[in-house]
């Protein structure tokens, strides 16, 4: 059985483990930046309404809802659970993808958010190209139980 030197380990060692550190900083980063995103969409829906908020979502999520539709189904949510106190973060993933079409950072946040009437469960997905300022909201699904209590 051949061994490394110390040296080499050594060094192989404080390789990956600068690597992790570079890496497990920029996916921090990418899911600090989205709830960001995210703390403005709420403040947004909370004071400006629901048009203004729109901005916050991406042009795919409207390929099979209008923003009127969508509008729409905020406004019916929005009377159920009332007014946006507060949210947190209880599960998140990272993923970046560099090279060809498509290439960014996908970041999945589960939330728990508590509005004046009930807390619901709500998971978005934001998308931030290589070229893009900020990420926007390309998927955002509402816990149906929520939507179906009075």
């Amino acid at each position: 059985m051949k061994t490394f030197p110390s040296f080499r380990l050594s060094t192989f060692a404080l390789v990956v483990a600068c690597c992790a550190v570079f890496c497990g900083c920029g996916i921090t980063k990418s899911k600090n930046e989205a709830d960001a995103v995210l703390t403005r969409h709420f403040e947004t829906i909370s004071t400006n309404g629901f048009t203004t908020a729109l901005s916050d979502y991406g042009g795919g999520f409207f390929q099979n809802t209008t923003k009127e539709e969508w509008s729409k189904v905020l406004a019916r949510f929005i009377s159920k659970v009332g007014t946006y106190r507060s949210h947190t973060i209880v599960g998140w993933r990272s993923f970046s993808n560099y090279g060809g079409a498509g290439s960014g950072t996908r970041v999945s946040l589960q939330c728990q958010v508590v509005y004046s009437k009930r807390a619901v469960q709500e998971t978005f997905t934001l998308f931030k190209g290589v070229t893009d300022s900020d990420y926007k909201i390309i998927g955002h699904q509402i816990d149906a139980a929520a939507l179906l209590q009075d």
